[in-house]
Protein backbone atom coordinates (compact mmCIF):
# COMPACT_ATOMS: atom_id res chain seq x y z
CA UNK A 1 0.00 0.00 0.00
CA UNK A 2 2.89 2.45 0.97
CA UNK A 3 4.63 1.72 -2.29
CA UNK A 4 1.39 2.68 -4.57
CA UNK A 5 0.62 5.51 -2.83
CA UNK A 6 4.54 6.46 -3.17
CA UNK A 7 3.99 5.97 -7.32
CA UNK A 8 0.77 7.82 -6.84
CA UNK A 9 2.72 10.78 -5.41
CA UNK A 10 5.63 10.56 -8.22
CA UNK A 11 2.78 10.86 -10.82
CA UNK A 12 1.02 13.41 -9.37
CA UNK A 13 3.91 15.63 -9.24
CA UNK A 14 5.45 14.14 -12.89
CA UNK A 15 1.68 15.55 -13.92
CA UNK A 16 1.71 19.00 -12.68
CA UNK A 17 5.28 19.43 -13.73
CA UNK A 18 4.38 18.62 -17.42
CA UNK A 19 1.24 20.51 -17.48
CA UNK A 20 4.17 23.78 -15.87
CA UNK A 21 6.23 22.80 -19.32
CA UNK A 22 3.70 22.56 -21.82
CA UNK A 23 1.60 25.85 -20.55
CA UNK A 24 5.26 27.75 -20.83
CA UNK A 25 4.99 28.93 -17.21
CA UNK A 26 7.55 27.43 -14.66
CA UNK A 27 7.27 28.09 -10.98
CA UNK A 28 9.33 31.31 -9.45
CA UNK A 29 13.29 30.62 -10.00
CA UNK A 30 15.63 32.40 -7.78
CA UNK A 31 13.97 35.74 -7.46
CA UNK A 32 11.85 35.63 -10.62
CA UNK A 33 9.82 33.53 -12.58
CA UNK A 34 10.93 32.18 -15.98
CA UNK A 35 8.65 31.58 -18.61
CA UNK A 36 9.18 29.13 -21.82
CA UNK A 37 7.86 29.02 -25.21
CA UNK A 38 10.25 30.47 -28.01
CA UNK A 39 12.91 29.20 -29.52
CA UNK A 40 14.91 32.00 -29.65
CA UNK A 41 15.90 35.22 -28.40
CA UNK A 42 12.83 37.30 -27.23
CA UNK A 43 13.30 40.68 -28.77
CA UNK A 44 9.39 42.37 -26.94
CA UNK A 45 7.73 41.75 -24.07
CA UNK A 46 4.37 43.91 -23.45
CA UNK A 47 1.11 43.80 -21.28
CA UNK A 48 -2.19 45.25 -22.26
CA UNK A 49 -3.37 48.06 -21.11
CA UNK A 50 -6.27 46.38 -19.53
CA UNK A 51 -3.67 44.25 -17.52
CA UNK A 52 -5.74 41.26 -18.83
CA UNK A 53 -3.21 40.13 -21.30
CA UNK A 54 1.01 39.39 -21.78
CA UNK A 55 2.81 38.98 -25.05
CA UNK A 56 6.21 38.18 -26.39
CA UNK A 57 7.95 38.30 -29.85
CA UNK A 58 11.16 36.54 -30.40
CA UNK A 59 13.48 35.60 -33.25
CA UNK A 60 11.53 32.30 -33.63
CA UNK A 61 9.03 34.90 -36.11
CA UNK A 62 6.30 34.62 -33.35
CA UNK A 63 4.25 35.98 -30.59
CA UNK A 64 3.15 33.95 -27.62
CA UNK A 65 0.10 35.56 -26.11
CA UNK A 66 -0.76 34.86 -22.66
CA UNK A 67 -2.89 35.32 -19.51
CA UNK A 68 -1.52 38.02 -17.49
CA UNK A 69 -2.74 36.47 -13.95
CA UNK A 70 -1.85 33.01 -14.55
CA UNK A 71 0.68 33.45 -17.10
CA UNK A 72 -0.54 30.34 -19.17
CA UNK A 73 0.25 30.63 -22.87
CA UNK A 74 -3.12 31.44 -25.18
CA UNK A 75 -2.14 31.67 -28.28
CA UNK A 76 0.66 31.75 -30.60
CA UNK A 77 0.76 33.97 -33.31
CA UNK A 78 2.40 32.99 -36.81
CA UNK A 79 2.09 34.79 -39.44
CA UNK A 80 5.97 36.48 -40.17
CA UNK A 81 8.90 34.72 -42.06
CA UNK A 82 11.40 36.64 -40.16
CA UNK A 83 12.09 37.24 -36.42
CA UNK A 84 9.30 39.75 -34.35
CA UNK A 85 11.42 42.66 -33.10
CA UNK A 86 8.77 44.87 -31.64
CA UNK A 87 4.93 43.96 -30.60
CA UNK A 88 2.75 46.84 -29.20
CA UNK A 89 -0.87 46.47 -27.95
CA UNK A 90 -3.81 49.20 -28.84
CA UNK A 91 -4.98 51.61 -26.08
CA UNK A 92 -8.42 49.24 -25.72
CA UNK A 93 -6.03 45.83 -25.72
CA UNK A 94 -8.30 44.80 -28.69
CA UNK A 95 -5.30 44.56 -31.12
CA UNK A 96 -1.35 44.03 -31.42
CA UNK A 97 0.61 45.15 -33.46
CA UNK A 98 4.06 43.34 -34.82
CA UNK A 99 7.21 44.05 -36.57
CA UNK A 100 10.24 42.59 -37.31
CA UNK A 101 12.81 41.39 -40.46
CA UNK A 102 10.60 40.29 -43.04
CA UNK A 103 10.08 44.04 -43.47
CA UNK A 104 6.35 43.78 -42.69
CA UNK A 105 4.07 45.42 -39.55
CA UNK A 106 1.02 42.47 -38.89
CA UNK A 107 -2.03 43.91 -37.41
CA UNK A 108 -3.77 40.89 -35.07
CA UNK A 109 -7.13 40.95 -32.98
CA UNK A 110 -5.85 39.43 -29.62
CA UNK A 111 -9.07 37.54 -28.45
CA UNK A 112 -8.67 35.20 -31.53
CA UNK A 113 -5.50 35.79 -32.86
CA UNK A 114 -6.43 35.96 -36.41
CA UNK A 115 -4.33 38.77 -38.34
CA UNK A 116 -5.96 41.32 -39.36
CA UNK A 117 -3.89 43.35 -41.84
CA UNK A 118 -0.18 43.22 -43.10
CA UNK A 119 1.07 46.69 -43.87
CA UNK A 120 3.90 46.92 -45.91
CA UNK A 121 5.60 50.25 -47.09
CA UNK A 122 8.97 50.09 -45.53
CA UNK A 123 12.00 49.35 -47.85
CA UNK A 124 14.17 47.41 -44.95
CA UNK A 125 14.05 45.61 -41.72
CA UNK A 126 10.70 47.06 -39.26
CA UNK A 127 11.88 47.84 -35.42
CA UNK A 128 9.67 49.34 -33.82
CA UNK A 129 5.68 49.75 -33.78
CA UNK A 130 3.47 52.13 -31.22
CA UNK A 131 -0.13 53.30 -31.33
CA UNK A 132 -1.66 56.40 -30.79
CA UNK A 133 -3.59 57.29 -27.83
CA UNK A 134 -6.94 56.80 -29.66
CA UNK A 135 -5.78 53.80 -31.40
CA UNK A 136 -6.45 55.56 -34.87
CA UNK A 137 -3.09 55.32 -36.00
CA UNK A 138 -0.14 53.07 -36.00
CA UNK A 139 3.59 54.27 -36.40
CA UNK A 140 6.09 51.97 -37.81
CA UNK A 141 9.88 52.30 -38.56
CA UNK A 142 13.10 50.70 -39.08
CA UNK A 143 16.23 50.32 -41.03
CA UNK A 144 15.23 52.65 -44.05
CA UNK A 145 15.46 55.53 -41.59
CA UNK A 146 11.54 56.35 -42.30
CA UNK A 147 8.93 56.33 -39.90
CA UNK A 148 5.12 55.71 -41.74
CA UNK A 149 1.82 56.43 -39.59
CA UNK A 150 -0.82 53.91 -40.91
CA UNK A 151 -4.05 54.07 -40.56
CA UNK A 152 -5.68 51.22 -38.36
CA UNK A 153 -9.23 51.04 -39.92
CA UNK A 154 -7.86 50.73 -43.39
CA UNK A 155 -4.33 49.59 -43.29
CA UNK A 156 -3.33 52.81 -45.85
CA UNK A 157 -0.45 54.57 -45.30
CA UNK A 158 -1.51 58.53 -43.80
CA UNK A 159 1.94 59.86 -44.24
CA UNK A 160 6.01 58.98 -43.86
CA UNK A 161 7.79 61.16 -41.46
CA UNK A 162 11.63 61.82 -42.41
CA UNK A 163 14.19 63.61 -40.37
CA UNK A 164 16.63 61.14 -38.80
CA UNK A 165 20.07 59.94 -40.41
CA UNK A 166 20.30 56.46 -40.25
CA UNK A 167 17.90 53.49 -38.53
CA UNK A 168 14.87 54.55 -36.83
CA UNK A 169 15.15 51.89 -33.71
CA UNK A 170 12.61 52.64 -31.13
CA UNK A 171 8.86 54.30 -30.82
CA UNK A 172 6.68 55.79 -28.57
CA UNK A 173 3.52 58.12 -28.70
CA UNK A 174 2.58 60.12 -25.83
CA UNK A 175 -0.29 58.95 -23.49
CA UNK A 176 -2.34 61.58 -25.16
CA UNK A 177 -2.60 63.97 -28.01
CA UNK A 178 -0.20 63.47 -31.45
CA UNK A 179 3.08 63.46 -30.08
CA UNK A 180 5.69 60.86 -31.30
CA UNK A 181 8.86 60.06 -30.26
CA UNK A 182 12.05 58.26 -32.14
CA UNK A 183 14.92 57.48 -31.39
CA UNK A 184 17.94 56.57 -34.02
CA UNK A 185 21.57 55.67 -35.12
CA UNK A 186 21.99 59.26 -35.44
CA UNK A 187 22.11 59.16 -31.36
CA UNK A 188 19.34 61.65 -31.81
CA UNK A 189 15.57 61.57 -30.05
CA UNK A 190 12.76 63.57 -31.94
CA UNK A 191 9.78 64.78 -30.77
CA UNK A 192 6.86 64.91 -33.55
CA UNK A 193 3.57 66.52 -34.02
CA UNK A 194 1.94 63.59 -36.25
CA UNK A 195 -1.17 65.33 -36.86
CA UNK A 196 1.33 68.07 -38.91
CA UNK A 197 3.50 65.36 -39.85
CA UNK A 198 6.53 67.90 -38.52
CA UNK A 199 9.50 67.61 -35.89
CA UNK A 200 8.92 69.94 -33.19
CA UNK A 201 12.32 69.48 -31.09
CA UNK A 202 15.49 67.23 -31.59
CA UNK A 203 16.79 65.75 -28.07
CA UNK A 204 20.80 65.77 -28.10
CA UNK A 205 22.65 63.80 -25.15
CA UNK A 206 23.35 59.95 -26.14
CA UNK A 207 26.51 59.54 -27.20
CA UNK A 208 25.75 56.33 -29.69
CA UNK A 209 22.37 54.96 -30.99
CA UNK A 210 19.56 55.08 -29.26
CA UNK A 211 18.11 51.77 -28.60
CA UNK A 212 14.89 52.12 -26.83
CA UNK A 213 12.95 55.04 -25.41
CA UNK A 214 9.33 55.43 -23.44
CA UNK A 215 7.23 58.21 -22.23
CA UNK A 216 5.96 58.53 -18.31
CA UNK A 217 2.49 57.84 -17.40
CA UNK A 218 1.56 61.62 -17.71
CA UNK A 219 3.51 62.06 -20.65
CA UNK A 220 5.53 64.48 -18.89
CA UNK A 221 8.92 62.69 -19.12
CA UNK A 222 10.74 60.15 -21.68
CA UNK A 223 13.48 57.90 -20.15
CA UNK A 224 15.58 56.47 -23.10
CA UNK A 225 18.36 53.81 -23.28
CA UNK A 226 21.15 53.66 -25.91
CA UNK A 227 24.98 51.68 -27.15
CA UNK A 228 26.59 54.58 -24.98
CA UNK A 229 25.21 52.83 -21.96
CA UNK A 230 23.41 55.25 -20.32
CA UNK A 231 19.97 55.71 -19.36
CA UNK A 232 18.64 59.64 -19.88
CA UNK A 233 15.19 60.98 -18.40
CA UNK A 234 14.27 63.85 -20.29
CA UNK A 235 12.03 66.59 -19.84
CA UNK A 236 9.49 66.39 -23.03
CA UNK A 237 8.22 69.39 -22.69
CA UNK A 238 11.39 71.27 -23.14
CA UNK A 239 13.74 68.75 -24.64
CA UNK A 240 16.42 69.13 -22.40
CA UNK A 241 17.50 66.16 -19.80
CA UNK A 242 16.58 66.11 -16.27
CA UNK A 243 18.96 63.47 -15.55
CA UNK A 244 21.74 60.87 -17.00
CA UNK A 245 22.47 57.76 -15.02
CA UNK A 246 25.62 54.85 -16.09
CA UNK A 247 24.40 51.61 -14.32
CA UNK A 248 25.23 49.56 -16.91
CA UNK A 249 28.16 48.18 -18.66
CA UNK A 250 26.92 47.68 -22.12
CA UNK A 251 24.45 48.69 -24.01
CA UNK A 252 21.23 49.69 -22.76
CA UNK A 253 18.21 47.66 -25.14
CA UNK A 254 15.32 48.51 -23.15
CA UNK A 255 13.56 50.84 -21.41
CA UNK A 256 10.25 50.77 -19.65
CA UNK A 257 8.57 54.01 -16.66
CA UNK A 258 6.06 52.55 -14.48
CA UNK A 259 2.78 53.66 -14.88
CA UNK A 260 2.53 54.81 -11.52
CA UNK A 261 5.60 56.96 -11.71
CA UNK A 262 8.05 55.69 -9.62
CA UNK A 263 10.09 53.75 -10.90
CA UNK A 264 12.25 52.86 -14.36
CA UNK A 265 13.91 50.03 -15.41
CA UNK A 266 16.64 48.90 -17.90
CA UNK A 267 17.66 45.96 -19.28
CA UNK A 268 20.91 45.46 -21.30
CA UNK A 269 23.42 43.54 -22.77
CA UNK A 270 25.73 43.00 -19.35
CA UNK A 271 22.90 40.57 -18.96
CA UNK A 272 21.58 42.65 -16.10
CA UNK A 273 17.50 44.70 -15.28
CA UNK A 274 18.20 47.98 -13.30
CA UNK A 275 15.38 49.09 -11.78
CA UNK A 276 15.67 53.32 -10.94
CA UNK A 277 13.88 55.86 -8.51
CA UNK A 278 12.24 57.64 -11.39
CA UNK A 279 11.87 61.21 -9.68
CA UNK A 280 16.09 60.83 -8.51
CA UNK A 281 17.87 58.21 -11.12
CA UNK A 282 18.97 56.17 -7.92
CA UNK A 283 19.32 52.71 -8.70
CA UNK A 284 16.97 50.54 -6.46
CA UNK A 285 18.06 47.29 -7.77
CA UNK A 286 20.30 45.45 -10.43
CA UNK A 287 19.40 41.84 -10.93
CA UNK A 288 21.89 39.71 -13.10
CA UNK A 289 20.61 37.10 -15.10
CA UNK A 290 22.27 34.17 -16.35
CA UNK A 291 20.37 34.05 -19.66
CA UNK A 292 22.18 36.31 -22.13
CA UNK A 293 21.50 40.03 -22.89
CA UNK A 294 18.29 41.80 -21.60
CA UNK A 295 16.68 42.47 -24.80
CA UNK A 296 13.34 44.27 -23.34
CA UNK A 297 11.44 45.21 -20.76
CA UNK A 298 8.33 46.36 -19.85
CA UNK A 299 6.33 47.20 -16.50
CA UNK A 300 2.45 46.02 -16.03
CA UNK A 301 -0.24 48.39 -15.67
CA UNK A 302 -0.68 48.50 -12.26
CA UNK A 303 3.32 48.72 -11.71
CA UNK A 304 3.54 45.52 -9.75
CA UNK A 305 5.02 43.78 -12.13
CA UNK A 306 8.37 43.97 -14.45
CA UNK A 307 9.03 41.37 -17.08
CA UNK A 308 12.26 41.25 -18.99
CA UNK A 309 12.81 39.63 -22.40
CA UNK A 310 16.34 37.66 -22.79
CA UNK A 311 18.70 36.16 -25.18
CA UNK A 312 18.57 32.82 -23.98
CA UNK A 313 14.81 32.11 -24.94
CA UNK A 314 13.53 33.21 -22.24
CA UNK A 315 11.02 35.62 -20.04
CA UNK A 316 11.86 37.13 -16.53
CA UNK A 317 8.76 38.11 -14.47
CA UNK A 318 9.58 39.95 -11.30
CA UNK A 319 7.48 41.21 -8.36
CA UNK A 320 8.62 44.73 -8.15
CA UNK A 321 7.92 45.01 -4.19
CA UNK A 322 9.97 41.51 -3.47
CA UNK A 323 13.16 42.83 -5.50
CA UNK A 324 13.02 46.30 -3.41
CA UNK A 325 12.89 44.32 -0.12
CA UNK A 326 15.35 42.50 -1.46
CA UNK A 327 17.98 45.15 -2.25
Amino acid sequence: MKKKRGIWKISVILAAACILFLSGCTEPDRSYTILKGHDFAVWSVRFSPDGRFFASGGMDDTIIVRDASTLRILRTLKGHTNQVISIGFSPDSKRLASCGNDEKVILWDVASGTSLKTLEGHKGDVWAVSFSPDGRTLASSGKDGQIILWDVATGRMIRVLEGHKGSVNTLSFAPRGALLASGGDDNNIILWDTKKGSPIRTLKGHQSWVKSLAFSADGGKIVSGGMDQLIFLWDAATGKPIFSRHGHKSLVFGVSASPDGRFLASGSGDQSVMIWDAATGTPLKKVKEPYGYALSVAFSPDSKTLAAGCQERLVLIFDIEKELVKR
